[in-house]
This record gives C-alpha cells, sequence and structure tokens, in this order.
C-alpha cells in the first residue's frame, strides 16, 4: 500500500466525530476552558481574548454560542475561585522539613540563609 493511501483497517489512524451538544454542555465546556487558563495566570482580559480567538476553537465556539455577557461572568466566577491562587518555588537549598535547622554546608553563601543575614547585618555596621 502506497504511504499516502490511508488505510481503512489501520486502528491507529485519527478518527474525529462530532458529537451533539445542548447549551448547557457548551456552558460547561467554557467553564473548563476558563478555569484551565485562570490556574495558569491568566486574568480576565487574557481570558477573554483567549475565547474571542478564533485559533482556540472550542473556547470561541463557546463564545459564539454563549455571548461575551455569558462569557465574562463565567470568566469573573472562575476567577474569583482560582484566579487568586499564585504559585511561587522558592530554593532556599534547604527542604521545607528542615527549614529550621543547619544547612549541611555552612560554608555555602548560596544555600545558607544564616550567612545572608550575618553578611546583612555586617554591612550595616
Amino acid at each position: 500500500m502506497p504511504f499516502q493511501d490511508p488505510d481503512p483497517t489501520d486502528p491507529s489512524m485519527l478518527v474525529g466525530v462530532m458529537l451533539p451538544a445542548d447549551a448547557e454542555a457548551t456552558r460547561d465546556m467554557a467553564y473548563v476552558f476558563a478555569e484551565e487558563f485562570a490556574r495558569l495566570g491568566y486574568d480576565r482580559s487574557r481570558l477573554l481574548g483567549l475565547f474571542k480567538t478564533p485559533f482556540y476553537g472550542g473556547a470561541h465556539g463557546a463564545y459564539r454560542q454563549l455571548g461575551e455577557t455569558e462569557i465574562l461572568s463565567i470568566i469573573d466566577e472562575c476567577l474569583n475561585a482560582w484566579g487568586h491562587t499564585k504559585i511561587s518555588i522558592l530554593d532556599f537549598g534547604f527542604s521545607i522539613e528542615e527549614r529550621d535547622s543547619e544547612i549541611s554546608d555552612p560554608e555555602s553563601k548560596i544555600g545558607n540563609r544564616k550567612s545572608k543575614i550575618e553578611e546583612e547585618e555586617s554591612d550595616d555596621e
């Protein structure tokens, strides 16, 4: 069989189907999009821009079907639930469990928080 011709018996062949959905399913889909991107740190304007962009087919379809007012209320609700969560990772050179104990390498200026405090105190004098 030639490389370019699809084989109908190939189990790995990509097949897409459309499923009928009502307005409630579209609303749920819009909530999922808004929640996911709100958790990624998107603000209100970026989320609305995502729904308005045709590149995001599912989100844009929900925007066209539900309208901007409904999408904005979904965005606001998701931002109230998830928009204030900020994740930051700080590496101080010790684990959370060891934060009150000494660091294994006291000579390390990078990982030793006490050395940083001592340097700041000596600079102030």
